[in-house]
Parts: C-alpha cells; structure tokens; sequence
C-alpha cells in the first residue's frame, strides 16, 4: 500500500494534503494538534482522505510543516503531484482512465461501434432469420467476447497478483465462467454494456472538461516580444518567463505577468465576470486570457500555458472530477459489500437448486455492483459539468452535495450583494452653481466616454431631465478621467491624480470628500480651467434580485441567512432589515467574520460563506462550503473558494442550491433503479425463472437506466434569464 502523501494543490499559503493516513480521526487529531499554533485554518475530508490548511508564514514555512510531517509518520514519505498526461498536476479524470486503460476515447468509441456492429449481427441472425449463433468456448462469439473483456481482464489480473478480490475479478470470474459453460451469447452482451457503459461514463467526464475549458480556451498563436527595442512576432510556444510581450487594443493577452511600460483598459470578465473593464499602468499584474481594449501594454511574462492563474482554476475543476464526494465513497463502499453479496448468493444458489444456470444468472445479475458506482459518479460528474456551463466552477463533488445541505449561508455585502455598475448618490457644489448645471457640463464632458462612471454620470443627468450636448471634444485619460472643450468652456472631470495632474487643488472639498470615502464611495470632481466646481459621490447598487434569492432560500428550506459585514452597525442593520436577512453581524473584522463562521458551524448542520475579497478568504476556509461571487472578486478568495461563480447573480446561488438538490435526487434514484434491478433480477433467478439472457437483459436495462437518468442532469437549462429579469423589476419597483 502506497502511504505517500500527496500534495494536491497549492495556492500561496494554502495546501490540500491527502494519504491514506487521513481516513482515521486519531491521525487528523495528531496534526492538528501538531500544527495548532502554527496554522490560520485547518480542514479535514475522512471520506475523501485529504485536509487543507493554511498555514502561518510567520511561524511555519512549506519545508517545515513536510519535515514535522515526516516526524509525526515517519514511514511516510512527501511527494508533490505527479505529472499526469494532460499535464496537469495531481490526478484528472481522463488521466487516470488512461494510466488504467491505454488508447484514446476515440479507439474506444471505434471499439464499440465494431462491437455495436457485431452485436447488430447477432441480433439479425438469431432474431430475424432465426438461426441459431454457436456460442461453446471455441465459437466466434466466445472469440469475440474474449477480445471486448481484455481490459478487463488485464485489471483483474493485476488485482490477483496483488492478492486483491475486486469488482474486475469477479466479473471477469463470472465472463469465464460464462464462456466455459456454453453461454457466450449472454458474456458478449455484459461486456458490450459494460464497455458502452464505461464509454459514456466517460463521455459525460469528458463533457465536464470539455466546458470548462471552453470557458477558459486561448487560441493564441502567435505574439509580439520585444527584443532590444524592436517587436518581433514569434510562436506562443517559444515566449520564455521573463520575455516582454506587447499587447495592443483588441488582442487577447496570452500571459500571466506584470506590465513594464504602457497603460489601457483590460477586459477581465474571464477571470471575474465584471463588465467594467479594469485600467492597467505599469507595475500591475494582468492575467493570460484576459482582453486589452484600449492603449497598448508592454507585459514582462511571469506564467505561460499551465502556469497561468486560469491554467490553475481550470485544473482545480478537473482535479475535482477525480475527487469522490461522500456519496461516491458510500457509492464504492456499498459495490464491495455487493461484490460479497453476489459470491455468497452465487454458491449459495447453486446449493440450493443444483443448477448451474440459475447460479450463473445470479451471476450475471450480482456482477454489476458497477451500476452503485456509476450511481453516484455519473450524476456528480453531470452536474459539475452542468453548473460549468452556467459559469459555477465547483471544485469538487462534497462541495455541490453539501450546498443543498446547508443550514445556514453567510453573504459577505460589499462587492457580494453590491455590484460593479455605479450610481450617482451625492452631488456636492461650491458657489452659485446649481446641481442641475453640473450635471449637465459634467454629462457633455462624459457623453462619449465609455467608461461605467462615465455613464453613470451621464444617466444620473438624464433622470434629472438635463438635456445632455453630445458635441464637445473629449480626450480619455484611462485611470484618471477626461478633459472636454465646448460652448467655449473647458472642464476637467476625474478623480483627485487627475486634479494633481492639472495643478487643481481639492482642497475646499476635503471634509465632503473624506466623508464620502468613508461611506465607501468614490469621488468625482468637476473644474472649470483651474476652479473647482463640485464632485460627485458614485456608489455600486445592491444586486438586482438579491431580495428574491434571500426569499427562495429561506422557502427551500435554509434556516438561517446571515449578513457578514465591516459596514458601521446602523448601516448594517438598516440593509439586513431592507433585504430580510434573518441576523446580521457589522463591524467584522476578517478574524471577526471566522470567529462567527465557526460558532455558526457548531449550532448548524454545514454552513456557506459567500464572499468575494482577501478580506472574506479566512471566513471562507472555516465554512464547510465557500462560494466566491468572482464579478468583484479577487485571487484569493476564487483560489480559497469550492465553488467560484463568475457572473455573480443571486439567481446563480439559489440555481447553484436546486442544482445540488437535483444532483442528489439523481443519485438516489440511481440508487434505487439499481438495487430494486439487483433484488428483483436475483429473486427470479433463485427460483429459476431467469435465464442467463434475461439476467443479462437485466444487466443491460439497470447500467442504461442509471446512465440515461444520470444523463438528463446535462439536459438542465442554464438559470431562467427571463426570472431574473422579472425579479430586477421587482426589485426596482420595491426601491
């Protein structure tokens, strides 16, 4: 036995650990408390034998914690993540069924149309025509069905060389048998399920994979480096780190890094769903996959191809795939308990009648204890790959059984519940001039901008009945604001870099404008040449339909939802009774806001925190699930996250908790169509009543069961847009 411990994923100071050793609480326990002075969170998965830890940087570092490790299981060795076929570290699914079964899906979707053609041949002969198909050891059929098991029996074969009684051993017992006394007609139909079986469990993986990376692709070919001075187009695959590479308006950026010289606007929806796009100047990190919209930067790579944060997430997801949920572990626990079940029931048969036909179809119908794995498998893997295209990257199957199994969902408020559009709340002016006058020069100099403020500005003029002149010139200052001629006057509107640049003091405006950062807005102001006019406080709307998910969450069966915030307490409560939430926690500091995570998780079965800035990430890893709202999130809580959502609606929460419950309906369905088949089909056989056909029928009719109900997860609908534009309105209406 391999008690290596592996590390499979790692992300700053955050580390996911798994061995064998982490399926005994005694073993949890003698780390924890090993390292309890040392870590910041700790969590720990029995069923999937893993824990996460975040360890401190100030007491501890990656090397130290692997040495106490060797010191606490000496045995044990340390390893990093293996280097797997699709290059990604840890385990995937597709990888992990190549290392078991050489060859692409293609040769295997070759494989069982030449099956499929074979099986249509026997169909027409026995069935049509009525002759009968020879089917002893020597036959064609028997030849036929050898060649299909060979990966099958390849894998028992291992096993019996390990000393192991297996699933493939027994079904490969029951193949041999089967071919050995004459009925190889009902051997070939169980292997062609099971390989057609196999097929589409791993189509449905595939499908999973298939979404994700469509969310992440980059199709970038070619690039311009710069090399002394001068831009030259070479292959992708020949950027090194440390290359600059230039990027101009509407080209895709192919690189993670840090932009040396330059300055524009960058679309990163990719990475958190915001429609703003977020200006860059020298100094910041931009991210490979991301788009530059406006201006031209100069990016010296830091990460290429694998090694790019998307790279990363979209491996997290992958790695997910070959994580089993408790319902997989139970799923396995249950077929090894069948695998026992059917043997006795086997001999038990046989010694009871005497015939050998009625113990073979008892067989035949106890050697799918595969249907119990594919039961749970199947229906996680659907729904990873459903909520994928919907744009929830869940990172693993316990996290999307346990949302629907929650009691209580913490909602961090800024950047969470508020969202990245802007409002005009506050019109400050100077001297005789009146707010309807500064709107309306202030909305003529933003007219042609583009930028979110911009029309902010523009719309609040607008409502106020201004009409807004769309003939000034304007110059755009990415980062800083803009500078309009018109009617023969010249305004300068922006932030307090772009008042600097211009020599215009803010300082008559100092008392408003700090008390307007300390509401969390963000100031505009307005000169004339060198006057300063007024500002503007601009502030982020709370999320169209954040009162409607609150109250489908509450009738789905959620008991408790909870508003964590930093916000002063007057502020908080006046928003958690506006919103109905059932308690409210202000003033929170990060510690503040796990302190309370925590003592929520030992009142309540499982809790969310769904949050989207550093400062929710140590609330996140104390939740038993963590959800980041990626639209205004940040690294670091989307790599703290089990589950990121990228575009950020309420609705995707409460599409997020009906999918978890669906998933889970699937499994138990699937649970029951193959057990209820197994009863039924052994009861028949025991009384001889069932032929090794008929038992193969069965067979047949409970894997396709289980694989077609898994399948309609697929068939879901993304979140109803049309609902969520009817609960914007409702919202409006309420405001």
């Amino acid at each position: 036995m391999n008690d290596d411990f592996v590390i499979k994923s790692r992300a700053g100071n955050r580390l996911r650990i798994k061995s064998v050793h982490f399926a005994k609480e005694s073993a949890i326990e003698k780390v924890k408390k090993a390292f309890e002075n040392d870590l910041e969170a700790f969590r720990a998965n029995r069923a999937c034998r893993s824990i996460v830890l975040r360890y401190r940087r100030d007491r501890i570092d990656e090397a130290g914690l692997m040495a106490r490790l060797r010191t606490l299981f000496p045995k044990t060795s340390v390893s990093a993540p293996a280097a797997t076929a699709c290059g990604i570290e840890g385990s995937c699914v597709s990888c992990e069924r190549k290392r078991q079964e050489p060859g692409s899906f293609r040769r295997k979707l070759i494989e069982f149309g030449l099956l499929s053609g074979f099986a249509l041949y026997l169909f027409v002969k026995e069935s049509i025509l009525g002759v009968a198909v020879a089917a002893s050891p020597l036959s064609l059929v028997a030849a036929v069905s050898v060649y299909a098991a060979l990966p099958l029996l390849r894998e028992s074969y291992e096993d019996i060389k390990e000393g192991r009684f297996t699933l493939q051993t027994f079904m490969s017992g029951a193949l041999m048998m089967a071919i050995g006394l004459g009925e190889a007609t009902a051997a070939f139909e169980i292997i062609y399920i099971l390989r057609g079986g196999m097929l589409l469990e791993e189509y449905i993986a595939n499908r999973s994979k298939e979404e994700i990376h469509r969310l992440v692709e980059l199709d970038v070919k070619k690039v311009f480096v710069l090399v002394d001075g001068a831009e030259l187009e070479v292959q992708m695959q020949k950027v090194r780190p440390g290359d600059v590479v230039v990027c101009r308006a509407g080209e895709k950026i192919p690189v993670d890094g840090v932009v040396q010289k330059g300055e524009g606007e960058v679309d990163e929806s990719i990475i958190n769903g915001r429609s703003e796009p977020a200006f860059k100047q020298k100094g910041d990190k931009v991210f490979a996959g991301t788009v530059c919209r406006d201006g031209r930067l100069y990016i010296e790579a830091t990460a290429l191809g694998e090694g790019t944060y998307i790279a990363r997430v979209m491996s997290e997801v992958e790695r997910a795939l070959a994580v089993k949920s408790p319902s997989e572990v139970e799923a396995d626990r249950l077929a090894s308990k069948l695998l026992k079940l059917g043997s006795f029931m086997t001999v038990a048969t046989f010694l009871v009648t005497g015939s050998w036909l009625s113990a073979f179809s008892v067989m035949i119908v106890m050697s799918c204890p595969c249907s119990t794995v594919l039961a749970a498998s199947t229906a996680i893997s659907g729904g990873i790959a459903v909520a994928a295209k919907q744009g929830i990257l869940i990172k693993g199957g316990e996290a999307l059984e346990k949302v629907s199994q929650s009691e209580v969902f913490c909602f961090d408020k800024t950047g969470t519940l508020t969202t990245g559009e802007p409002l005009v709340s506050d019109i400050v002016i100077l001297g005789d001039l009146d707010e309807a006058e500064l709107l309306r020069l202030a909305a003529a100099a933003e007219y042609r901008n583009t930028h979110p403020i911009a029309r902010a500005i523009v719309k609040k003029a607008e409502e106020k009945g201004q009409k807004v002149s769309q003939a000034w010139e304007i110059e755009v200052l990415p980062g800083f604001g803009v500078v309009a001629k018109g009617d023969e006057r010249r305004l300068i509107v922006g932030n307090a870099r772009m008042m600097a640049r211009y020599k215009i003091s803010v300082k008559p405006f100092r008392e408003a404008s700090e008390r307007l950062h300390e509401e969390g807005k963000t100031v505009v102001y307005v000169a004339e040449g060198r006057e300063l006019l007024g500002l503007f406080g601009v502030i982020h709307e709370v999320r169209p339909g954040t009162r409607r998910m609150i109250e489908d969450l509450r009738n789905r069966g959620v008991r408790q939802i909870v508003l964590l915030t930093g916000d002063e307490k007057r502020v908080a409560e006046a928003f958690a009774k506006r919103f109905g939430f059932d308690a409210v926690f202000s003033e929170q500091t990060p510690r503040d806001k796990a302190a309370t995570v925590e003592a929520l998780a030992e009142r309540y079965d499982n809790v969310v925190m769904i949050g989207d800035g550093v400062n929710d990430t140590l609330a996140m890893s104390r939740a038993d699930v963590a959800v980041a709202f990626a639209a205004s999130g940040n690294e670091a809580a989307i790599e703290v996250a089990d589950i990121a959502v990228s575009h950020s609606h309420p609705w995707d929460i409460v599409a997020l908790y009906d999918l978890s419950k669906k998933t889970m309906e699937v499994v138990h369905q699937n649970f029951w169509i193959g057990t209820s088949t197994n009863i039924a089909g052994v009861a028949f056989a025991m009384m001889d009543r069932l032929s090794p056909t008929a038992a193969a029928a069965i067979h047949i009719g409970h894997t396709v069961g289980i694989m077609a109900n898994s399948s309609r997860l697929m068939l879901l609908e993304p979140a109803d847009r049309k609902y969520l534009e009817t609960i914007e309105t409702i919202d409006k209406e309420e405001e």
